[in-house]
């Protein structure tokens, strides 16, 4: 194995353990203690690596060194968006915020509009921080997406979103630009970054303008044999309407008949009471709580997460859909998982494209 590679994978080890050591760190990747250490010297004394401290331990033998990345070693920028608002957050090396940003789109969006707004924001992220180099660049993207070539093959809401080059849209080199439909950028983004060491198995259900899932499998995201696993939108919920149709916040909106800034209204017309509004946010909860249940009897995983404008009412909400999914698994031999918003809410999926681009960009 060539350094580069060996250090970028002791990169990716470094920032997923919370405490880990050379030691660890050997037996993890199936190397050479001597090898690790000697990678680890020359990371530390080019400012990529850091010893943070050292084990408290009682028995013999040499306590371990544990091992951390430099936060200003560097930075990653991370984009996620529907046809409502662009999220933009950028990170230090170890992933912690610096910096974060929804910026709303025009009404009925096009694509020239998104690809102008995601060139400017990196721009102004270049400009701001000029003494730290942002190594690498992530964006989920909505709807259907080939990793490899950079390409955004289609969304229905933005208006000739077909077929983009986004490396060439943006102006970014392949090897900087990493894509991911946003929900599974979403669905990295708690796996990565969330409070749940050790959970391998996360499912993720996003209702933005349109509706989608995504699930972290023995660790690893699932995409499918053409890039298309979660895209769940035209699942039927009666003789006449797809989930995406019955369900999403354009259609509740819709269906709920209000004014100029709906969703605001809508969301202030649910915490008052209002019974045409909340009857609309129970039909859409129990929607999306049996497409929850239908996927956990699929996956069986860990913990289930939501994301999107309807967690914003939160246990108004929530409470509905955890019940939905249990009385949908009454009969199975399923316990409902924990539900939960999304850690970071609605930055959830930028986050995760931060990590992904973190994931890899080679650096070292």
């Amino acid at each position: 194995m060539d350094p580069a590679t060996l250090e970028n994978l002791i990169i990716k080890e470094i920032r997923k353990a919370k405490e880990i050591s050379r030691r660890d760190l050997a037996e993890g990747l199936g190397i050479a203690k001597s090898t690790a250490g000697r990678r680890i010297d020359s990371m530390i004394e080019r400012g990529i690596v850091r010893e943070t401290g050292i084990e408290d331990r009682r028995e013999v033998g040499r306590p371990r060194r544990f091992l951390d990345l430099r936060p200003d070693y560097g930075a990653f920028a991370g984009f996620d968006f529907d046809a409502r608002y662009l999220h933009a957050v950028l990170v230090d090396f170890n992933l912690a915020p610096l910096e974060r940003r929804r910026i709303p789109l025009p009404p009925s969006p096009d694509r020239d509009a998104v690809v102008a707004l995601l060139r400017e924001t990196i721009g102004e992220f270049r400009s701001r921080k000029p003494r730290l180099r942002i190594h690498g660049f992530g964006i989920g993207v909505p709807g259907h997406v080939r990793r490899t070539e950079c390409l955004a093959v289609h969304y229905p809401y933005i208006k000739d979103w077909l077929n983009v080059r986004l490396d060439k849209s943006v102006g970014l080199a392949r090897g900087k630009l990493h894509i991911e439909n946003n929900t599974r950028a979403i669905a990295l983004g708690e796996y990565w970054l969330g409070p749940h060491t050790g959970t391998e198995h996360l499912l993720c259900l996003s209702v933005r303008t349109g509706i989608s899932a995504a699930f972290v499998v023995n660790g690893q995201i699932v995409s499918g044999q053409n890039e298309l696993a979660g895209e769940i939108r035209s699942w039927p919920v009666d003789a006449r309407r797809s989930l995406e149709n019955a369900a999403s916040v354009r259609a509740i909106v819709d269906d709920a008949s209000l004014g100029s800034d709906r969703w605001t209204e809508f969301v202030d017309s649910c915490r008052s009471g209002d019974r045409k509004a909340l009857g609309a946010l129970s039909t859409a909860a129990r929607h999306h709580g049996e497409t929850l249940a239908r996927l956990v009897t699929m996956l069986d995983p860990e913990a289930a997460f939501l994301c999107g404008p309807f967690t914003d009412l939160e246990e108004l909400y929530l409470g509905k859909v955890r019940h939905a999914v249990s009385r949908a698994l009454a009969d199975d031999d399923f316990n409902p998982p924990p539900i939960r918003p999304t850690t970071m809410g609605q930055f959830a999926g930028a986050f995760g494209a931060a990590a992904l681009a973190a994931a890899e960009t080679r650096v070292a």
